[in-house]
């Protein structure tokens, strides 16, 4: 599905770094971090996106004190989902730092004009800094889980053709019987 939704846009390619494992091992994000970068040209910088919905649980994960290290964390915010209080939800061991005050040159973060984005900085225990981005102003009402859910209450022959879900990926869906 996924081939089917880049399919004819530039700049997009498909990875299997977080391919299921043989065995049915569970991959854990940090070491999917850890095999990005071994396969990434010298210097080039590499980010770990989330919401703040999965941001809350990040105490929680593998190596979470260890992630905003092997790339930097993007978090963005989700609808009815406030971003005031991120630095409560850090795992234990990490400090957010000031806001730093970014200008175009000290990212390498792309964006809209419209698009807010404030940097922080996370330090270790043992001093190491990591940027940290916030994306405060996001609100798009787009889920996986909601993208399932409309599926498999719609009729068997017919998948919702959203502003999100490419026709091919649609009629994918429809042909394989999936999430129902």
């Amino acid at each position: 599905m996924t081939k089917l939704a880049i399919a004819g846009e530039a700049g997009f390619a498909i990875s299997l770094a977080d391919a299921p494992q043989p065995g049915g091992a569970p991959n854990y994000t940090l070491e999917t971090l850890r095999k990005l970068r071994e396969v990434l040209p010298a210097g080039s910088e590499l980010f770990c996106l989330m919401g703040a919905d999965s941001f809350v649980g990040l105490r929680k994960w593998r190596g979470g004190t260890e992630i905003p290290f092997a790339a930097s964390l993007i978090v963005a915010s989700r609808p009815g989902q406030r971003l005031d209080h991120l630095a409560a939800q850090l795992p234990q061991g990490l400090n957010l730092e000031c806001e730093v005050v970014a200008r175009e040159s000290d990212t390498a973060i792309q964006t809209q004009p419209e698009a807010e984005i404030r940097l922080y900085r996370l330090r270790n225990q043992g001093g190491k800094i990591a940027p940290f981005y916030l994306l405060p102003g996001l609100q798009v009402e787009i889920s996986a889980s909601a993208i399932r859910q409309q599926v498999r209450s719609t009729e068997a022959d017919r998948v919702p053709t959203l502003d999100v879900l490419p026709l091919a990926v649609a009629d994918y869906i429809r042909s394989h019987g999936l999430y129902q």
